[in-house]
């Protein structure tokens, strides 16, 4: 009894528990009067005796403790101690937690003892009937120490069993996945996922993973769970299949657990607010499905299998296909507050399972968002250098272009490696042949410092290559490690050419030292930062601070040195597509 139970609550379990006592005795006296007569007044203390071993073996239950000692009238005081009882020790060592299940298989293999002996002294029927009054009368009561509590379910009375289950999905394949065969994207077939077979040495998996579509978008599921029963108890109850989740609650009971199926659909899928196929390898959410798989769990010999409880996690099978081409916008000479920056032109394609998305919201992402972010951020490096002092006839000329060339990729849920048994993956395969960034930028003028003049061209170029092949088809790597090369950095120094111009005073400007400075920034996939799953485009543009060290020599006043700002530091641009 639990020490905590308050003092009244104690009193009146041992209470109940001595009154449970004294009806077994008394049951037992009426059902083996000739044991009764021989142990005459020594029958409470046999009963007692019994009761103790009873909890020495851990049994706690009313019926179970009745059962137990009613085997001490069959076969004798501790009879389980006795030689040619072994197989009475080999059951009570069980888990002290299957005590019904133990106490079960030492009625049964008593039956069957008492079958095989040519004049046994109790008869096997005798020994069913007494078995039989027993559970009757206390097979509701609950456990010592809590028998003052609302009954339990009553306990099985017949061995009830599961033998072996399978469960599959059926029908012909229905799902395709987008595969680079070559140079060519196609989409190939995926066959069904193999059965999965439960029995006493395959335990049936915690997580049970389905890729299907949600209701009204494509074909759905139909898993498909097959029973196979060691014994059944009831025919109206047992076997069962208890499947529940947004649908509601189906059960199937019985015959109907031989073979049945039904269709699983999944959550309804959002997408991602800024359109289709604009966030990459988004890991949309399944729907759950507790599974049950209903037995008393009750065998006459052996270890049973019992109900077995699973959950059934439903993916979205959709499976996108994405492509962007774009091209470098052409030079151009530009004047701050000027016409236009000319953009470069973006065609995309986006598919869902073979069928044609809306692109626009892909394209206008990269056009107006990227592009246009180009372009304001080159009229503020425009307007940086114009205000540059002494200088004289400003000029900007530009070829700029951040995630040129071409991509494409294809993701969506693939089932687990062991199909059914685990959770789905998140299956990724690109081909990237872009460039990050391809700049070539010169700003020139004319500059005039102290009585010097000199032709000025600051000037910067270079390509940072984004040529990957990603694949994340398994469980390794992780889809973090598969994308994280989608992305490049790169850093393009500054350099300078001074031209000097003759000046009255003969004055001289000269380099007195090397340009500091440099175009640097990064541009690919990284992870969503708007929030969510999934890996979003990204491109960040900045300058580094340019400084440049001079000497003016004068044919007076000698030579002295300064450093020239030529170029604040800056970001000229920081954008994301999701």
């Amino acid at each position: 009894m639990p020490a905590d139970l308050p003092t009244d609550v104690q009193t009146r379990e041992a209470a109940a528990w001595r009154d449970f006592v004294q009806r077994l005795g008394r049951l037992l006296a009426a059902q083996w009067p000739a044991m009764q007569e021989r142990l005459g007044e020594r029958h409470d203390a046999f009963v007692d005796a019994a009761l103790a071993q009873a909890e020495k073996r851990g049994f706690t239950h009313a019926a179970s403790v009745a059962r137990y000692v009613n085997l001490w009238f069959v076969w004798g005081p501790a009879f389980h101690d006795k030689p040619g009882f072994e197989w009475a020790l080999g059951l009570l060592a069980a888990p002290r937690e299957h005590e019904w299940l133990t106490v079960h298989q030492l009625v049964q293999r008593s039956l069957a003892e008492l079958q095989r002996r040519p004049e046994p002294r109790i008869q096997p029927a005798a020994l069913i009937a007494a078995d039989e009054r027993l559970h009757d009368q206390f097979g509701r009561l609950g456990r010592q120490g809590s028998l003052l509590l609302p009954p339990d379910a009553p306990l099985p009375r017949k061995a009830c069993d599961i033998e072996a289950a399978e469960l599959r999905l059926t029908g012909e394949p229905w799902l395709q996945e987008y595969r680079l065969v070559g140079d060519d994207w196609q989409r190939v077939s995926v066959p069904l996922p193999a059965a999965l077979r439960v029995d006493a040495v395959r335990p049936l998996p915690k997580l049970i993973g389905v890729l299907t579509s949600q209701r009204g978008l494509g074909p759905q599921a139909q898993l498909q769970v097959r029973i196979r029963p060691h014994a059944v108890c009831d025919g109206d109850v047992h076997p069962g299949i208890d499947f529940s989740g947004t649908h509601g609650r189906w059960r199937w009971v019985g015959h109907e657990t031989r073979s049945t199926s039904w269709p699983v659909a999944t959550l309804e899928q959002p997408g991602s607010p800024a359109g289709p196929g604009t966030v990459v390898a988004e890991e949309s959410s399944p729907d759950i499905f507790p599974l049950e798989l209903l037995a008393c769990g009750l065998r006459d010999e052996g270890e049973p299998i019992g109900s077995l409880k699973t959950r059934v996690w439903a993916w979205p099978a959709a499976q996108w296909w994405v492509e962007v081409q774009r091209a470098v916008p052409t030079a151009q000479t530009l004047q701050p507050g000027g016409r236009a920056w000319a953009r470069g032109v973006t065609r995309c394609r986006v598919e869902r399972d073979g069928s044609a998305q809306d692109s626009t919201p892909l394209r206008l992402q990269f056009e107006e968002g990227l592009d246009g972010a180009v372009a304001a951020g080159l009229q503020a490096l425009a307007a940086a250098w114009l205000p540059l002092p002494g200088l004289a006839a400003p000029s900007v000329d530009v070829t700029l272009g951040l995630l040129t060339g071409k991509a494409a990729c294809t993701w969506g849920w693939r089932a687990a490696p062991a199909g059914l048994d685990g959770r789905a993956l998140m299956r990724l395969v690109a081909r990237l042949e872009m460039s990050a960034c391809q700049a070539d930028i010169q700003l020139g003028g004319e500059l005039e410092l102290a009585g010097t003049r000199s032709r000025l061209r600051l000037h910067v170029a270079g390509q940072a290559a984004l040529r990957e092949r990603l694949a994340r088809e398994a469980t390794e790597p992780p889809l973090a490690d598969a994308i994280l090369r989608a992305a490049a950095s790169f850093s393009f120094p500054f350099q300078i050419d001074v031209e000097p111009l003759a000046s009255e005073q003969g004055s001289l400007l000269q380099l007195a030292g090397p340009l500091t400075g440099a175009l640097v920034g990064e541009a690919g996939l990284r992870p969503n930062t708007a929030g969510g799953t999934g890996w979003e485009w990204f491109a960040g543009l900045r300058i580094e601070s340019v400084l440049l060290p001079l000497c003016v020599t004068d044919p007076l006043l000698g030579s002295h040195t300064l450093v020239l700002p030529l170029l604040p530091a800056m970001t000229l641009l920081d954008w994301s597509l999701a």
